[in-house]
């Protein structure tokens, strides 16, 4: 490639980068809508600040606010914009999902089992916890399914407890806040309601 051709796409380039970042108050929403269209994943303001054109990062939080508001309020819509695991993400209404998981023909073996959402569960509202402690609450051995949830990325270990033996600290990870939809670990029910739930 010669040199002028490279200079060309060079200042196409540029040139590119300047329009996004003269982007109006509404134009800057279409895109925000157009970068969590495609993405499967939740985006921080910050990523999305980014793909902008350096935007600033508060303003983005701004009108990514402004169009959850809008898009939740369109019936018509089957999807909402949700706030996960500290990013944006454009999720399918739950009255969708078996329609979802048909779609991708989800296997029960790629679920979690009772034993699974059980010790997981120990963790989300104990963490930091060791394996022992889980154990001791669940009272059954937990090791494997310690290694299934690292495996899926719903837990990692973050530490070790000042105990005897000096045993590993385990927490839930952002994978997990994404796999139940949730904002943030406040988000979880409170054992009050988790007992409502199951009588």
């Amino acid at each position: 490639m010669g040199a002028t051709n490279m200079n060309e796409e060079i200042q196409d380039d540029f040139e590119a980068i300047e329009t996004v970042e003269t982007l109006s108050r509404d134009e800057s929403k279409r895109a925000l809508y157009a970068l969590l269209f495609v993405s499967d994943r939740p985006l921080s303001a910050n990523r999305l600040a980014e793909a902008l054109g350096d935007t600033d990062p508060d303003i983005v939080a701004t009108l990514l606010e402004e169009l959850r508001e809008e898009l939740n309020a369109r019936r018509e819509l089957p999807y909402l914009l949700r706030e996960i695991a500290g990013g944006y993400q454009l999720v399918s209404k739950p009255e969708f999902a078996p329609f979802v998981r048909r779609l991708f023909q989800i296997k029960k073996s790629n679920r979690l089992s009772k034993a699974l959402i059980e010790t997981l569960a120990v963790i989300a509202y104990k963490q930091p916890v060791t394996r022992a402690e889980v154990e001791a609450i669940r009272g059954v051995s937990v090791s494997y399914a310690f290694d299934q949830l690292q495996e899926k990325r719903l837990i990692k270990i973050v530490g070790i407890a000042d105990l005897p033996g000096r045993p590993k600290l385990y927490r839930t990870t952002d994978e997990f806040l994404i796999s139940f939809g949730l904002k943030s670990l406040k988000e979880l029910p409170s054992l009050d309601e988790l007992r409502t739930m199951e009588q």
